[in-house]
């Protein structure tokens, strides 16, 4: 580990959501490994980006078998010139992501074909956008440096799926039951009758149509129970639990929705910060550009501010919302598309709530107050195993209550809530003279509402 020691200067550094910019790990040199490049394949994410995936001859890297690795970009594998059938070099990324480093030369044959990138979409064959443009040098357009190839058809399959579990995930929608394996099965009730995939993935032939290639659809599942209990592994147990699960995340509020939604440059961090200035959907709708990026708009020129809000005053009321002069207009320009206005009133009439339970008055957000409580303005750091909270879930709720849930420990920790086999964040605490609350002492303080039953 190499870390900053003065104090005064961590401070000034200070931390992201989720580790301290005066600190980082110090690792040994990654282990590399040479084998050779069979084939690539083109993934379709969430957002529609477009990643090469290397498929190459095993080779154990790390203690690990290792078939697949990222090739990143397109930009990337011009840079580096690399071809199928290359003899190529491979390394994890922090011990745990395959990518490859580069391409021996020297073992080059005359087989080696380049990589060609898709020109459409591979799973919609929809318009693919580059990004920055080929062929303005200005705008470092030349395909070296291409960064992003992004399939801009919304209704993609590939983006439906990787949408659907993201918006089900644990930090999102929470959805317990929808994972990635139930996802693909329901899907697959819309294959044709002969389509192998459907035995594969576990679906009868009695079994009908369960539509969900939309968000408002994984609340309409309950209406599917019957055709639920027909897949293999379905049982009423587990269905049951899965549309409990839907139930209760109706209630998780704007902030949850908005990073669910995979909505690009808007994570759990930026849709938190939204939730926090704006009361509910609607008032996030009204806003304009300019006050989703406060910062930026009083650090732009007069004349550019009079463009945008027909005033070239600053605004005075300065909050954060983690958006700025280049991610805003972004964000912006998606909640006003037709798509999202449909997938918001979709949900809305699911009777998903769009209220943030994050809000605070523009006033308090702005002095950055917080509820009173006996964490309001309190840096809390969790460490340990809780018997009734899962960390996420705490987090949110001591957030609520004014607090800053941190993930390190230091000088400026006022709280560690320790549980069950508590390591090294508890000693250091106890070293620097930090309080430390059990799960009794946390139960005690927090108010009744957010006690469990």
């Amino acid at each position: 580990m190499v870390r900053v020691d003065e104090w005064a200067l961590q401070d000034q550094l200070g931390v992201t959501s989720k580790s301290p910019r005066w600190a980082i790990a110090y690792k040994y040199p990654a282990e590399r490994k040479t084998t050779v490049l069979l084939d690539v394949l083109h993934q379709v994410g969430k957002t529609g980006k477009i990643t090469p995936r290397a498929v190459m001859e095993p080779v154990i890297l790390a203690g690990t078998k290792v078939t697949h690795a990222t090739l990143h970009n397109y930009g990337q594998i011009r840079k580096k010139d690399i071809r199928l059938g290359d003899t190529i070099e491979v390394e994890k990324a922090g011990e745990i992501i395959p990518y490859v480093v580069g391409v021996v030369a020297a073992k080059r044959g005359s087989n080696a074909e380049r990589i060609v990138p898709p020109a459409s979409c591979p799973e919609c064959d929809g318009t693919v956008e580059i990004e920055p443009p080929e062929g303005d040098p200005s705008q470092g357009g030349d395909a070296e440096f291409e960064t992003v190839r992004r399939c801009v058809n919304p209704e993609c399959p590939a983006q439906i799926r990787e949408k659907l579990i993201w918006f089900a995930g644990r930090k999102q929608m929470d959805i317990d039951g929808l994972g990635e394996s139930t996802v693909d099965q329901i899907r697959a009730t819309a294959l044709d009758q002969d389509d192998p995939k459907r035995a594969e993935l576990g679906v009868p032939e009695e079994c009908p149509v369960i539509p969900l290639n939309h968000f408002a659809d994984v609340f309409e599942l309950g209406q599917h129970r019957d055709a639920l209990l027909t897949l293999n592994r379905m049982g009423e147990k587990k269905v049951d639990n899965l549309l409990a699960g839907i139930e209760s995340a109706k209630s998780r509020g704007l902030a949850r929705v908005l990073a669910g939604m995979g909505i690009r440059h808007v994570g759990s961090s930026t849709a938190k910060a939204l939730a926090r200035v704006f009361p509910d959907l609607e008032s996030l709708l009204e806003a304009e550009v300019w006050r989703l990026m406060p910062n930026a708009f009083n650090t732009m020129s007069a004349d550019r501010r009079k463009a945008l809000s027909g005033s070239d005053a600053k605004m005075d009321d300065v909050y954060e919302t983690g958006l700025g002069g280049g991610t805003a207009p972004v964000v912006h320009a998606y909640l006003h598309s037709p798509a999202a206005r449909d997938t918001f009133r979709r949900l809305a009439e699911c009777g998903v709530d769009l209220t943030s339970s994050d809000f605070r008055s523009r006033d308090s957000a702005i002095a950055g107050e917080a509820p009173d409580s006996p964490f309001t303005g309190k840096t809390v750091v969790l460490t340990g195993t809780l018997a009734h909270f899962e960390r996420t879930g705490l987090s949110e709720i001591l957030e609520s209550l004014g607090a800053r849930v941190s993930g390190s420990v230091s000088r400026n920790t006022d709280i560690l809530i320790a549980g069950e086999k508590a390591g090294s964040k508890l000693a250091k605490a106890e070293s620097l003279g930090v309080e430390v609350w059990d799960e009794a002492g946390l139960l005690d303080a927090l108010p009744p509402e957010h006690r469990p039953s």
